[in-house]
């Protein structure tokens, strides 16, 4: 094993772990020096919490991204340090989150590289995005085109509020892109 490679991974994860710590304590209104009585630790207790639920959701939303790339599951394994198999097993493809009225259509085999081009001709043919997940679209049928957008923003907030202030309306978030659409006028 490389010393450097070793070293500068230990550096990573420091820093990491650092930038979470520093998150977890500003979210409960905490600081390292004062969690001693019990609200504080109570906090610090929700707030640690609330932050693996949502890195869970983050790492499977990233996950399935990486897969919507055509990036195997031997190589998600890799970096997460398990087999192909137990990655797959874990993340493995989901279907759409409920069931699905008849007006609504479900498109298989969405990926990053082609779903863009999908909602476009969707948008065109008066369908909307509804709903998405690993390799599929939802769309609705409506009596009028839209468009579609797909953002990539860690600033979420601000880019959302002026996403809507130009008539978009949010779809919903897949770790790391935010989508989009609205009616062409």
């Amino acid at each position: 094993m490389n010393p450097v490679a070793s070293s500068k991974e230990v550096c990573d994860h420091v820093g990491l772990r650092n930038d979470v710590e520093k998150a977890i304590l500003t979210h409960a209104g905490l600081r390292q020096e004062n969690v001693t009585d019990s609200a504080s630790l109570l906090r610090l207790v929700e707030a640690t919490s609330e932050a693996v639920e949502l890195c869970e959701k983050l790492q499977r939303s990233a996950i399935h991204q990486a897969r919507r790339m055509d990036i195997p599951w031997s190589e998600i394994g890799a970096v997460m340090g398990i087999t192909r198999q137990a990655v797959q097993q874990r993340f493995g493809p989901e279907q759409a989150s409920h069931p699905l009225p008849k007006s609504v259509r479900l498109i298989p085999g969405a990926t990053g590289f082609n779903e863009m081009q999908i909602l476009e001709a969707e948008g065109k043919a008066g369908n909307h995005l509804v709903d998405f997940g690993p390799l599929y679209l939802t769309v609705m049928p409506s009596n009028e085109k839209w468009e579609h957008r797909r953002v990539l923003s860690l600033n979420m907030a601000g880019k959302r509020a002026q996403m809507e202030a130009a008539g978009w309306i949010y779809v919903g978030s897949w770790f790391p892109y935010h989508y989009f659409k609205r009616v062409v006028s």
